[in-house]
């Protein structure tokens, strides 16, 4: 047993977690406890001989600590083993209790005997005792109302906390301890607020593993694993300190099942990164090291100036940040957490500019395809409890089982780009967890169940700096035409100011960091090569859908040009354009071949008029 008292203090060691320390300072006030949080967690106890801390369960340290304190018995009871004897200081201490034990020191039973025996533990007085109720959140059937079984245990376990026990006196304690009776909780909502919120039950929450802890934890775990560096006490500290660092916001349970995973499949110490990996995703291989990634990364600037035209310097920044990631350098220079997203960016500007097809472009440069890619619009997340949708509803509500979509959308997808368009139009509240997950790369949704971002890209898109509000009238920031640094220093200004002033969140902005990538408006000459893109695109939908080898005469291409390349137009980007050019041309291509059925072959659009029913098109 380990001796958890300290002969002149009488309360336990401060290198105890703080959890233990604060029930082992308190037990002479408080009659009962509720334990919620890091429940399920090991936690790690210091040795009283020379040696790595003792992983232990938290029913095991909860029963070390009352022995330490002179308890004779405590008993812990859950639904499915019923009331068991968890330590006795004497045989047959625990049958004074609960006389009807059975031979194998445990005894079935149902909530409602649950009340008989919590009358015992508070009515016994030859010797201080102790009752764990663990999984204590199962005693319930419904998130709703209590059933009046439960509801009847539960009125009794606040009536009892208030009544006037008596002190119990120990070999540790010269005032006396009470008889105490503990709730192991997945979280405090589980129980009824009348009774959590009891000034005589103490609710503490075990939180997860500190830095420190997590550190004791890889010492003792990673020399079992393959490769491990006994000789090189330089080379095992780094190890040891890399595997901290990736398992950051993880439980020791966790950090325990990735060595296990990792000496299964014969992985070595050195590459202890992969079995972290594997245990997140479910995934071994990292795509961001394979060589066909990293290939596309290196041709990323000409491969996506053939898809976003006009923006060379945002497609520049954006493919640095990748090659940053790809080689392992994000946040280098800090030290960062290994488990933040592979990349940030934030793409402002104009409207129409190409955003968003970059975004979807760096998915298929990356992944393949363009369906690893997920866009969330947050002007849908305006409103305050829009944040269910993304992570799903808190227990007890409708739909709490279900998940968010945010956090299926990364479960299903670890690889992949996640868009968050026009991030300003988003509550306050949605921002909270946008600062989770740059700062951790992970978030927990209404299950309780984590999701990981550590291995996909994170994008912002904003229109923040291209207007603002005077007089009840937007007025523009910057215009077209304007040198791309002074646009840049405008936009980058006028963010600033949003997030520090406007929503007053300056820790997200420090978090994006440097990451804002600024997009130009697009140019006359831009906007010509996108009416030729949009023509060609015509021709080739009007080849596919009836056969018809369509071709538009210059004179019809001068005229929409014309039309697509105002001042007006090219202020509101490649969707402004694209508005003109089906509103000039498509509508009418599409009226004329309706009513003139044109036959499948070669047909020439030779006129383009406007009158006062609106444009015409002539087919030859």
């Amino acid at each position: 047993m380990t001796d958890l008292v300290l002969s002149s203090r009488r309360h336990v060691a401060d290198d105890y977690p703080a959890w233990i320390r604060e029930i082992d300072y308190t037990l002479t006030i408080t009659p009962q406890y509720v334990l919620t949080g890091n429940i399920r967690d090991t936690h790690l106890l210091p040795e009283s001989a020379p040696g790595y801390p003792t992983p232990t369960t938290t029913l095991g340290a909860l029963v070390d600590l009352f022995e330490a304190n002179g308890y004779d018995a405590v008993l812990s009871y859950d639904l499915v083993d019923g009331l068991a004897v968890a330590y006795e200081r004497s045989p047959g201490a625990a049958s004074l209790i609960v006389p009807n034990l059975t031979a194998d020191r445990s005894l079935e039973m149902t909530v409602a005997r649950l009340g008989d025996v919590l009358r015992r533990v508070a009515a016994h007085t030859q010797s201080a005792v102790a009752l764990i109720i663990d999984y204590g959140s199962r005693l319930r059937r419904s998130n709703n109302d209590l059933e009046p079984e439960l509801h009847a245990v539960l009125a009794l376990a606040q009536k009892l906390a208030n009544a006037s026990p008596t002190p119990i006196r120990t070999g540790s304690r010269p005032t006396g301890v009470f008889n105490t009776t503990v709730w192991l909780m997945d979280q405090e909502g589980d129980l009824p607020h009348w009774l959590a919120s009891d000034g005589r039950v103490r609710v503490i929450s075990i939180p997860a593993p500190t830095l420190s802890a997590r550190r004791e934890a890889a010492g003792r775990l990673l020399p079992s694993v393959a490769e491990y560096p006994f000789e090189d006490e330089a080379r095992a500290e780094q190890v040891t300190s890399r595997f901290t660092e990736l398992t950051h916001g993880m439980s020791l349970r966790s950090m325990s099942e990735i060595a296990r995973l990792a000496i299964g499949n014969g992985i070595p110490v050195t590459r202890i990164d992969e079995a972290v990996r594997g245990y997140r995703v479910g995934v071994v291989d990292n795509p961001w090291k394979q060589p066909s990634v990293l290939d596309n990364i290196r041709r990323g600037n000409d491969t996506l100036g053939t898809r976003v035209l006009g923006q060379g310097s945002a497609i520049r920044k954006s493919i640095d940040i990748l090659m940053r990631s790809s080689i392992g350098l994000t946040g280098a220079q800090s030290g960062g957490h290994a488990s933040r997203p592979q990349g940030v960016l934030f793409f402002a500007g104009p409207t129409g500019v190409g955003k968003t097809e970059l975004a979807k472009s760096l998915a298929e440069l990356l992944f393949g395809t363009e369906d690893a890619y997920t866009r969330f619009d947050m002007s849908e997340f305006s409103s305050e409890h829009s944040e269910a949708r993304l992570i799903g509803a808190p227990p007890g509500y409708v739909g709490h089982d279900a998940g968010g979509e945010l956090t299926n959308a990364m479960r299903q997808r670890p690889f992949s780009i996640v868009l968050f368009d026009e991030i300003e139009k988003a509550h306050p509240r949605i921002l909270d967890k946008f600062l989770q997950i740059l700062e951790d790369g992970r978030l927990t949704d209404g299950t309780g169940s984590t999701v990981y971002f550590s291995d996909a890209v994170v994008i912002f898109t904003s229109n923040l700096g291209i207007y603002r509000e005077e007089g009840g009238k937007r007025a523009p920031i910057v215009k077209p035409g304007e040198p791309y640094e002074e646009l840049v220093a405008k936009v980058r200004a006028a963010i600033h100011d949003d997030f520090v002033t406007r929503i007053g969140r300056p820790e997200l902005l420090n978090r994006i960091g440097d990451n804002i990538v600024v997009f130009d408006f697009i140019s006359t000459e831009v906007g010509r090569l996108l009416v030729a893109k949009y023509l060609s695109n015509i021709v080739e939908r009007v080849r596919q859908q009836r056969d018809i080898e369509l071709e538009i005469s210059g004179t019809v291409e001068q005229r929409i040009l014309s039309e697509a390349l105002t001042e007006e137009t090219l202020a509101f980007g490649g969707r402004g354009i694209g508005a003109v050019v089906e509103s000039v041309f498509i509508n009418p291509l599409a009226r004329a071949i309706f009513e003139t059925d044109v036959a499948p072959g070669p047909a020439t659009v030779s006129g383009l008029e406007r009158s006062a029913e609106g444009w015409t098109v002539t087919l030859a």
